[in-house]
């Protein structure tokens, strides 16, 4: 009934537009002698609404009208099964140009147009079922083609078509959000409510605790409750509309022949199959899981060969679809089948061989790619109660040597340096900090030829590891500072700033010893360089640890380093200036007679 009625639309429309736009048509465009012919009706009032919606506001209206046009020449309700070459461009463009950004903006705002209210729902609701229905129609039309290098450049503009899809059915985006108590509207009655109801993918979804499945069934006895409220109707309904129009269907057709379709269509399909597996019914979520066995081999038979479909044939140089696809999207589906711990765990090997084919590479892109991958496996590892554990991943690690694979290069790039730190860090407040990892980290900072940037970035990693660190692990550090206190002054200070770092998150006050002991002997010693001295790292420190400190514990803390600076400053010797500048910043932290003391001193 729906589909005959916008079909008879589309005729309606169509014929009425293109007239007006045939008689402004200068009468020598057709030389019949030359066998040229006319562009089709659809054509001609694709073009004319695609140039509307350009250059309007991007209302609903002329959305709708692109949007059953297009349904048209896809083929829904004609008995036309091809397209011309012509009119599939025409599609094409829209797609590629507009429609996403159309999408986009109606998701973004309820209210989308401005018509009376009373008309604006059933507009909404009809450009609703449109974008549904254009996008599974789309989907139908390309499983029917053969791959080619014609449907490469088709996929690529069935992407965004996708991501159509994807965020519709996102029940947070802003339209969505404010329909989540909405009635659909009476025109949708005869597909919910049909004597042959059609599958049903997603299912009815209520406010209360009480069985989705059977939301009458709630005992007397719990009366008392609040009641059962139906919510996301039409979220519900699009996507059972888009199963009836045999969208899912195309999607997983396409998907179990995966080697057909562009990476990037690949996994923006996923990617609406993960969006809408919660609120699906077990049958559907069945149907999703058959999917997840060959894209994973697919997946893996490209990372094996080094495959350049991989990052899109280039376009995607970080490899951020396949993160998507492995991290987001196939998680997803797999958490609701049958055996996620296993399927999890074939999912993992495919991310370590991905992990170590990136590693092997000289390009930055690649080097990142994998870094950023193994991050985010220890992250996914800790959070997920299935799947591989870090137990798991730090043997892989160890066995494949990654984290000195990591420190190997590319240490002076601050993007690829936070990486390395997440997976530092990870493993640190996990208690999988191995005494061998820090020799690693602490090796790069004492090579002669290692850059300065190198080297600031690499304190600045052992400031956030020590920050975390438990007794033991500190202890394993402390060696390896107490160790370098010969090296230059640069080193000196980058020492003295890790100090300073630790101090300030030291809120339980346990290296208090060490580190003062240690801030003193770099900046007080007879060795100290007089510009390290003039740091204030002194100062800093006892500044940190007077707030960590109980008020009176702290003031006592204060007075015990200005203390040992007047008797170094009695015992003479060369830097009296720096020495006596630490002392004026320490008698700052003394209450108002300490700072008119330093007033005096400056």
């Amino acid at each position: 009934m729906e589909g005959q009625t916008v079909s008879n639309s589309i005729s309606d429309d169509a014929g009425q537009a293109s007239s007006e736009l045939l008689e402004e048509q200068d009468g020598d465009a057709m030389d019949a002698e030359q066998g040229k012919l006319f562009p089709s009706d659809e054509f001609i009032l694709l073009n004319h609404q695609t140039t509307v919606l350009r250059t309007g506001s991007h209302g609903i209206h002329a959305l709708s009208q692109c949007l059953r046009t297009v349904c048209g020449m896809l083929g829904w309700g004609s008995p036309r099964s091809r397209m011309r070459q012509a009119d599939l461009d025409c599609v094409r463009r829209l797609f590629r140009d507009d429609l996403f950004l159309s999408v986009d903006k109606l998701l973004n705002y309820h209210q989308s147009s401005r018509l009376p209210q009373q008309d604006q729902e059933e507009a909404l609701f009809e450009t609703l079922q449109l974008l549904v229905a254009t996008a599974a129609h789309a989907l139908g039309y390309r499983a029917c083609l053969p791959a080619s290098d014609a449907t490469a450049e088709l996929d690529s503009d069935l992407v965004p078509v996708a991501q159509c899809m994807l965020n519709l059915f996102n029940m947070h985006r802003p339209l969505m959000h404010h329909l989540a108590e909405e009635e659909v509207p009476a025109s949708s009655q005869p597909f919910e409510y049909a004597d042959n109801l059609p599958e049903v993918w997603a299912q009815r979804q209520f406010s209360s605790d009480a069985d989705n499945d059977d939301p009458i069934a709630v005992d007397e006895q719990d009366e008392q409750l609040e009641p059962v409220v139906e919510r996301n109707r039409w979220l519900v309904h699009l996507i059972n509309h888009f199963g009836y129009l045999h969208g899912f269907d195309n999607i997983l057709q396409l998907l179990q022949e995966p080697d057909q379709v562009s990476f990037a269509l690949l996994n923006m399909m996923t990617a609406v199959l993960a969006q809408v597996v919660d609120e699906a019914t077990d049958a559907a979520k069945e149907k999703f899981n058959e999917i997840v066995g060959p894209v994973m081999q697919h997946v893996e038979q490209l990372v094996k060969a080094g495959n350049e479909r991989l990052n899109d044939h280039g376009s995607d140089r970080t490899y951020s679809i396949f993160q998507c696809l492995v991290n987001t999207n196939l998680p997803r589906i797999i958490l609701q089948g049958p055996d996620p711990q296993a399927m999890l765990l074939q999912l993992a090997q495919v991310q370590c061989l991905f992990v170590s084919k990136m590693l092997d590479s000289s390009s930055f892109n690649k080097l990142l790619s994998g870094v950023r991958e193994c991050n985010r496996m220890l992250i996914n590892a800790g959070n997920r109660q299935c799947g591989p554990t870090l137990e798991m991943l730090v043997d892989w690690m160890a066995r494949e040597g990654i984290v000195q694979r990591i420190l190997r290069t590319n240490l002076h790039q601050r993007q690829y340096v936070q990486e390395v730190q997440g997976i530092m860090v990870t493993l640190t407040i996990n208690q999988f900090l191995a005494p061998e990892h820090l020799d690693m980290l602490w090796a790069v900072t004492e090579k002669e030829d290692t850059y300065e940037a190198v080297k600031a970035h690499m304190f600045g990693l052992l400031a956030e590891i020590a920050s975390r660190s438990l007794p033991n692990q500190l202890d394993m550090l402390f060696a390896k500072l107490e160790a370098a206190q010969q090296r230059s002054s640069q080193d000196t200070a980058r020492l003295l700033g890790l100090l300073q770092h630790l101090a300030a998150s030291d809120k339980e006050v346990n290296m208090v010893g060490k580190i003062s002991d240690m801030v003193w002997d770099l900046t007080m010693g007879e060795s100290a360089h007089p510009d390290v001295v003039a740091l204030n790292a002194l100062a800093n420190a006892t500044k940190a640890y007077k707030l960590h400190l109980e008020v009176g514990e702290g003031l006592d803390f204060v007075v015990a380093n200005l203390g040992k600076c007047c008797a170094k400053l009695l015992e003479g010797g060369a830097g009296q200036v720096p020495l006596l500048r630490s002392m004026q910043e320490l008698l700052r932290l003394l209450p108002d007679e300490g700072v008119r003391l330093a007033a005096y001193m400056q």
